[in-house]
């Protein structure tokens, strides 16, 4: 088979790119045939051929990723209209599938035929597979990215993660910063900057050649340090400028090389040169990253650990040798490690909220009631520390309760918030899960070992992402995810919601025996509900603020979303942030509401108001409102806007009951008729005093 893909190679080409035409459903775009279009892409294209071949040669999964990872590239913006959809690999496998068994047919044996169509077959279905998030990710270096793409590209695809890849090559630091200012703010996901793989950065090529190593010394460290100067200005524009996560790697310092003995000589010409630069270098890489500026902002790929473990002479050597793709071992190892766990982490992960795991062969290896198991240290190990960063984690499991034990595990049931251990369908339970947490099925993540019960659960909640823990990969991801993630800046979540629970039991315990009004009240004395307002002012507190609006759905009295710089305007003068912190018998719910207060012509106005679904019915959101009473004179106007939401019913009605009435700008009133905080909370307002608003005097509460 692989004999008769480059024996016919021209003939399959052609093939190929007729099923591109078929698939891109542009007629007219393409020329009709192969040899109208650009050399390039006909080499693509070709470079396609010489990939199945060695796939068919070699079936295994490197080979595979290869070959559907090229076949992914040929998707590309100039292969079709500018206002025509993006179609998948996996509809060029399906169009080329029956042009290659046709071709082939009589040239290998009909069993050969067959296992081809069938592979075929097996690769194009999870490339079928609709897409569950589109990544944007800029890309800057040299032919290292373009050979990641290769490998990134079909594990994406399985994946059903799409990347939108944009390239900046340009590798003269000041006009590369030029570059990426004029990509204009944000649009990106990840970054992703190699500046000295395959010496990119000129006076990294300068410094690995041989005559290098006869510099004086203190001209050769100069050299170092300025250049890294140099990618240090890049990393703080590109942070400052697109605000996601920023990949830079540091330096394995291997040579590219085609061959033995030339990769040989290339090895030990520059050996001393490498073994000095590379110390250097990664120090420095790792003293940028870490700078606290940064925030967790700028991460490291570490090409050494591939180094370490791999090898200088096998990580440089160039593992498949095309006209326009020579992918070397460390562009391979990248792709299959650490691009694709930041990508899936980001696509994937970033933003959920809770882990809800089976248990046997899961969290640990075998069935606890059929007797004893054996923890899977390193998975609860992750999932801990996911839990100590604020993700909550949760259990679905088919099993008896009374069998369920983490002696000698790292995880204990303490560790879980709303555990589902029973016979019912997952399914179920995983409904009864989301219904008690409050959240949204998108901010779920489901570990299974087996595809019956994930294919449920995703039928079930189509936005949720299930994950498959017999994979390795799934584990890798949730690894990288629990590494990059910053602590959460409000307080254990777990403990919150343990807190909640006995909470809400309290409550509810009190509602069976008594319901009249006055007993609710007392109930609610009994809890020893304490709210505390105070002015945002420091950078952290202004980020608490950011979080809680940005993650607040329910009571959102206008569906808003902020950044800090937004918060930050004006502060002091012009604008306010105040923020109400809870707590109760039970323990502090840390910050709970958030308010944005500006200054009007004629009074105040609240842009921003929201309150955690998990203080509802406490009354917390009249004790935040009234602290506008420091901010202005009873006489002030004061306006709230409202927007209304598919998801903010909770708070429609919460001016009205304020006090305030509806206008066409929004519900108005005085603020001295503001309705008070109920009377069970006890409120520590505001120490700071009023400023005067409207030429209004000022008021101290």
């Amino acid at each position: 088979m692989a004999a008769a893909f480059a024996a016919h190679r021209a003939e399959l080409a052609e093939a190929l790119y007729q099923a591109l035409r078929e698939a891109d459903q542009s007629a007219g775009f393409l020329p009709e045939r192969m040899t109208e279009i650009h050399e390039w892409w006909q080499a693509v294209i070709e470079t396609a051929i010489d990939l199945a071949g060695e796939w068919v040669r070699n079936p295994d999964e490197f080979h595979e990723d290869q070959f559907a990872g090229w076949i992914s590239r040929l998707n590309h913006p100039s292969m079709r209209p500018a206002d025509a959809a993006a179609f998948s690999a996996g509809r060029i496998l399906e169009c080329v599938k029956p042009r290659w068994a046709g071709i082939l047919e009589g040239r290998v044996s009909a069993p050969a035929q067959q296992l081809l169509v069938d592979e075929l077959g097996r690769i194009i279905v999870p490339l079928l597979q609709p897409v569950r998030k589109n990544l944007r990710v800029l890309f800057i270096g040299d032919c290292l990215e373009s050979e990641l793409m290769a490998g990134i590209a079909g594990q994406c695809s399985q994946a059903q993660i799409a990347v939108d890849p944009v390239h900046r090559y340009n590798s003269v630091q000041a006009i590369l910063r030029n570059d990426i200012r004029e990509l204009g703010q944000g649009g990106f996901d990840l970054v992703f900057f190699s500046p000295f793989s395959y010496t990119f950065v000129p006076e990294y090529d300068q410094i690995l050649r041989w005559n290098a190593g006869f510099w004086p010394r203190a001209k050769f460290f100069a050299m170092l340090d300025g250049m890294l100067e140099e990618v240090a200005a890049t990393v703080r524009l590109m942070a400052q400028q697109l605000g996601c996560p920023i990949y830079v790697h540091n330096s394995a310092a291997v040579v590219q090389t085609f061959g033995f003995w030339s990769g040989a000589a290339k090895n030990i010409s520059t050996l001393r040169n490498r073994v000095q630069a590379r110390p250097f270098i990664n120090q420095r890489i790792e003293r940028i990253a870490s700078d606290a500026a940064f925030e967790g902002q700028v991460r490291v790929i570490d090409e050494e650990a591939l180094r370490r473990n791999t090898g200088d002479f096998a990580l440089g050597r160039v593992v498949f040798h095309g006209k326009v793709h020579h992918p070397t071992a460390l562009s391979i190892e990248l792709a299959r490690g650490p691009y694709i766990e930041a990508i899936a982490s980001d696509a994937l992960l970033a933003e959920k909220k809770v882990v809800v795991c089976d248990l046997d062969n899961t969290l640990w290896d075998g069935v606890i009631g059929e007797g004893a198991v054996e923890h899977f240290a390193d998975r609860q190990k992750i999932l801990k520390g996911l839990r100590d960063k604020g993700v909550l984690l949760s259990i679905n499991s088919k099993n008896d309760p009374r069998n369920v034990d983490f002696s000698g595990g790292v995880l204990a049931m303490d560790d879980f918030v709303a555990p589902r251990i029973n016979w019912e369908p997952k399914a179920t339970n995983m409904a009864s899960i989301v219904d008690e947490l409050n959240l949204k099925e998108k901010d779920f993540v489901f570990i299974d070992d087996r595809p019956d019960e994930l294919e449920r659960v995703q039928n079930a909640f189509p936005a949720m992402t299930t994950l498959d823990a017999r994979e390795e990969a799934t584990w890798r991801w949730l690894a990288h995810w629990e590494k990059h993630r910053s602590a959460d800046q409000v307080q254990d979540r777990t403990r919150l919601y343990h807190e909640r629970a006995a909470r809400d039991e309290f409550l509810t315990r009190r509602s069976e025996q008594k319901a009249s009004q006055e007993d609710e009240t007392a109930a609610l004395k009994n809890l020893e509900l304490a709210v505390k307002i105070e002015h945002a002012t420091r950078t952290a507190d202004l980020k608490r603020a950011v979080e809680l609006v940005n993650r607040t759905n329910q009571f959102n009295l206008c569906g808003s979303r902020v950044t800090l710089a937004e918060l930050e305007e004006g502060l002091g003068a012009e604008q306010w942030v105040l923020t109400a912190t809870a707590k109760d018998k039970f323990g502090s719910m840390g910050v709970v509401g958030a308010m944005v207060v500006r200054r009007a012509t004629d009074g105040l106005e609240i842009p921003v108001f929201v309150l955690s679904c998990r203080v509802f019915g406490f009354g917390i959101e009249y004790a935040l409102l009234n602290a506008v009473r420091a901010l202005g004179a009873p006489e002030n106007r004061l306006l709230g806007l409202y927007k209304e939401t598919p998801n903010n019913a909770p708070c429609r009605e919460f001016y009205a009951k304020a006090g305030l009435r509806r206008e066409e700008a929004g519900w108005v009133g005085m603020i001295g008729d503001l309705k008070a905080a109920p009377s069970w909370l006890t409120v520590e307002s505001i120490a700071t005093g009023g400023v005067a608003v409207g030429g209004a005097a000022t008021r101290q509460q």
